[in-house]
């Protein structure tokens, strides 16, 4: 039973380098963000009657920071010891996959004809993809 416990430990919350336990860590990461994402936008917009191309900005950014938090302490065993300059380019990085995000629902959906949510889906893979590996590689690597 010891044992069994043990492993559970790792699994979920221990710090690893395992690729196939970082994966599903980076995924459950990005729900809690996308939630803040998402509903401050709604609040900005809805509420508090802001522009939703502004709010959209402040919004991703307000869940930039909870996954940049998650990913720190949760996903990736070694975060950059300057949180400002860690942030500052887990946001870079982060707009390169957003621009993956722009540039593959324009070719799937207005240039291919998919359907918006299957583009957006197929978007969202490709996006994480690049999120995922330049986080690992570039920002939260082993020194």
């Amino acid at each position: 039973m010891q044992d069994t416990k043990e492993t559970l430990v790792k699994l979920v919350a221990a710090p690893t380098e395992r690729t196939i336990i970082q994966v599903p860590r980076a995924v459950l990461a990005s729900l809690p963000a996308g939630a803040v994402d998402f509903g401050a936008l709604v609040a900005m917009v809805q509420l508090l009657g802001w522009n939703a191309v502004f709010a959209a900005v402040i919004s991703y950014v307000l869940g930039g920071v909870v996954n940049y938090v998650l990913c720190a302490v949760w996903v990736f065993p070694n975060a950059p010891r300057n949180a400002v300059i860690g942030f500052t380019a887990f946001t870079l990085l982060s707009l390169v996959g957003l621009g993956i995000t722009g540039a593959s629902m324009t070719l799937f959906h207005s240039i291919i004809g998919l359907h918006y949510a299957l583009a957006k889906t197929i978007s969202l893979a490709l996006a994480f993809c690049w999120n995922f590996t330049s986080r690992k590689y570039l920002l939260f690597r082993r020194n």
